[in-house]
């Protein structure tokens, strides 16, 4: 009861802006906090010292370390997923869109311990049900607007009409998740890079028939990047 009373006592309201604001302050907080302690060892207590916050300011926002697991996970799909429905208002071709989606994670407060905490987050939800769903319903917002931007490739002309978007979005997702796991393990990894490449085999450039200058079987063929044309030309 004392622990309730003390969390959920009456507080004034505040802005939209201000809540948002603090919710980020505290997240970078654990995001900082976990990548340095691991989010097993690491207490809420620890969180609170670290975002130099009272307990009531913090359990305001987060009643639990799931939850706010949760929410640093669900920020690094949430890029993913803005970056993919601001293309469905632009139109812009899907593969530009694909070569950025890696680079998105990088506008995160914290990018490097936030995409650290996104992986650690995927083996927890596998023994914590609770956190299993969040996360799925997360990624399949994400797979969905992939779904709709593919679709809307093949409206455009862009997408070859016989591929499934919903088999071509999972594929896309994977991309994504296989950039934040390998970045992980191998911080090196230029986000930039991964996203030309990912553009390329999306383009066909893995295709003889497209590089070679024959008639391409994924979708639509697009210019070559200069630097795809010279690694051609040697």
């Amino acid at each position: 009861m004392k622990e309730r009373s003390l969390y959920s006592e009456e507080v004034p309201k505040v802005s939209d802006n201000y809540a948002a604001a603090r919710r980020d302050q505290i997240l970078a907080a654990a995001a900082v906090r976990f990548a340095r302690e691991g989010f097993h060892r690491a207490s809420m207590q620890d969180v609170i010292d670290e975002a130099g916050l009272s307990p009531g300011a913090v359990y305001r926002y987060f009643r639990s370390k799931d939850e706010i697991i949760a929410a640093i996970a669900l920020r690094s799909m949430g890029m993913i997923e803005a970056t993919v429905r601001e293309s469905l208002e632009t139109h812009r071709p899907l593969t530009e869109v694909v070569a950025e989606l890696p680079r998105a994670f990088s506008t995160l407060d914290h990018a490097e311990e936030s995409m650290r905490l996104a992986v650690q987050a995927w083996g927890e939800s596998l023994r914590n049900p609770a956190l299993a769903a969040t996360m799925q319903s997360a990624l399949n917002q994400v797979r969905e607007a992939l779904q709709q931007r593919i679709t809307q490739g093949q409206i455009d002309g862009e997408v070859d009409p016989a591929v499934n978007p919903d088999h071509a979005a999972r594929i896309l997702l994977a991309l994504v998740q296989g950039f934040l796991l390998q970045h992980t393990w191998e911080p090196t990894l230029d986000a930039d890079d991964y996203g030309r490449a990912a553009s390329d085999v999306l383009r066909g450039h893995l295709n003889k028939r497209h590089w070679a200058g024959e008639p391409s079987t994924i979708g639509s063929a697009s210019t070559h990047t200069a630097s795809s044309s010279s690694s051609s030309a040697d």
